[in-house]
């Protein structure tokens, strides 16, 4: 039997579509192995927004090149076929000519075999110069295409392309069945000028509102409790299809149309039995409107924690990157949802080092680090996305060593908020779910989405189990608790 392995790179909207990719892969009679060594399939699902991220794939596609040089020269005919998708892909990786004719055959229940391989896939992609052992990309929102793909490349049947209508309708292979990402839409239609997935994952689609629900409710029933609502923009959800309903001048929902669509799925989340915890995390602020806010503390089920990116305090700066906020917009909104709970978690995005920022933006930056006090932050060194508006139109004008500088500034004073905000929790009974494990360390969260973690203790518990604790103790980004009997 063949075997894969898959590497995922990114955020957790990168994870649930690993899921979907291990589900086509299962499917269609592959295993999965977790040592790329052992595999027949390599497939990086890759992140473009950081460069650190790309610089991985390179370094470990060259790992498999070498690889399969070692195996020729020893004789051996097991080679690694290397395939990426994610953001790093930005053409669909079958060829154009290949799409029209499948649409005309309409799902043909057996994969027709074309031997011309060139005729099949965008081979002038700008990933294939750089990558010599590359086989083949694909498009995530093409994943119904992967079967086919494989097919061609191996020159052996590989499952069958009528099995999976389209991206939005794949399922998810999940690995923690108590918590489970549910992914509500794709695509993005903001344009900020550093940002390439505008390019890579094309224009927001939202999935239809009922099927989400019985997608959650399918979810619960088989035991998960807490449910990740993952895209680009969740609390956009289905403005790009509801154009008359948004009011673009000021960047909300109209007043008639009362709940947001987004503000609506919570709600009728919310009132499915046993599902004991609702998370989502959203780029960007003006999309956030007063009633999904509120669903914070109005929903039993949506947990008192909120992501959403700030990217610098400067407005001048915010206009430069098309961000539709203002600092004073955000700051309200943190200090709406603190004066509401005092322990509500909340995390942002940030970029250092962007074009042309001044030592006084980076200084209003530090500010707004202070006032809001955040929980968690991304922050992250600027680096130009080849294909952005910022690409074409700014110059990266600032050294790396100053990036680096104001980077390392800004985690500092990240730390002095995080250890203060670690105190209120101090001595707190907290109810905590399992997440993960590593070695002998098991991981826990809080409802605000603090980390915990306990050694060679609770072996009995498995992941998605919630257990009262009290909090004891405070280690930096992560707390120490003991049983609550």
């Amino acid at each position: 039997m063949k075997k894969y392995y898959i590497k995922t790179f990114g955020c957790e909207m990168n994870k649930a579509d690993s899921e979907k990719v291990n589900m086509i892969l299962l499917q269609s009679g592959l295993m999965k192995t977790n040592d790329w060594i052992d595999a027949d399939l390599v497939i990086y699902n890759t992140c473009s927004v950081r460069q650190k991220w790309e610089d991985r794939v390179f370094w470990m596609s060259e790992e498999i090149r070498k690889e399969n040089e070692k195996r020729l020269e020893a004789g051996i005919s097991r080679f690694i076929y290397t395939g990426i998708t994610g953001c790093m892909v930005r053409k669909t990786g079958v060829n154009a000519k290949y799409l029209s004719e499948e649409n005309k055959r309409k799902k043909a229940k057996i994969i027709e075999y074309i031997e011309t391989k060139e005729w099949i896939f965008n081979n002038d992609d700008k990933l294939f110069p750089r990558l010599p052992p590359l086989d083949f990309t694909f498009r995530i929102e093409e994943v119904k295409y992967l079967a086919f793909i494989l097919t061609h490349i191996t020159g052996k049947r590989i499952g069958s392309d009528d099995k999976f209508d389209d991206y939005l309708k794949a399922k998810q292979l999940r690995e923690n069945n108590k918590s489970a990402s549910v992914i509500i839409q794709t695509g993005c239609d903001n344009y900020c000028t550093f940002c390439i997935v505008p390019y890579t994952r094309w224009k927001e689609i939202s999935r239809p509102h009922d099927e989400i629900i019985a997608e959650a409710k399918e979810l619960v029933a088989n035991g998960t409790t807490e449910i990740s609502l993952v895209g680009q923009n969740v609390n956009s959800y289905w403005k790009q299809s509801n154009l008359k309903l948004w009011n673009e001048e000021k960047s909300t929902w109209n007043e008639w149309v009362g709940k947001s669509p987004f503000g609506a799925l919570l709600s009728d989340l919310n009132d499915i039995k046993w599902l004991d915890r609702i998370r989502f995390t959203s780029s960007n602020p003006h999309d956030m409107t007063q009633d999904i806010l509120d669903a914070h503390f109005v929903l039993d089920s949506t947990c008192n924690y909120l992501h959403f990116a700030l990217q610098s305090w400067d407005d001048k700066m915010l206009k430069k990157m098309n961000r539709r906020h203002n600092y004073q917009d955000f700051k309200d909104m943190v200090d709406y949802l603190r004066s509401k709970d005092p322990l509500f978690s909340i995390s942002t995005d940030i970029i250092v080092g962007y074009s042309w920022e001044t030592e006084e933006m980076f200084q209003n930056t530090i500010k707004a680090f202070k006032e809001c006090e955040f929980d968690f932050c991304f922050t992250a060194r600027y680096s130009v996305r080849k294909g952005t508006i910022a690409s074409k139109l700014f110059p990266d004008d600032l050294p790396d060593t100053l990036k680096a500088e104001r980077w390392h500034i800004l985690n500092d004073i990240l730390l002095e908020s995080v250890l203060k905000r670690n105190k209120l929790m101090l001595w707190r009974v907290e109810e905590i779910m399992i997440t993960w494990n590593k070695d002998w360390y098991s991981f826990w969260r809080t409802r605000n989405f603090k980390e915990v973690y306990i050694i060679d203790e609770l072996i009995d518990h498995k992941s998605g189990d919630l257990v009262k604790v009290k909090i004891t103790e405070l280690d930096r980004y992560v707390l120490k608790w003991e049983l609550v009997k």
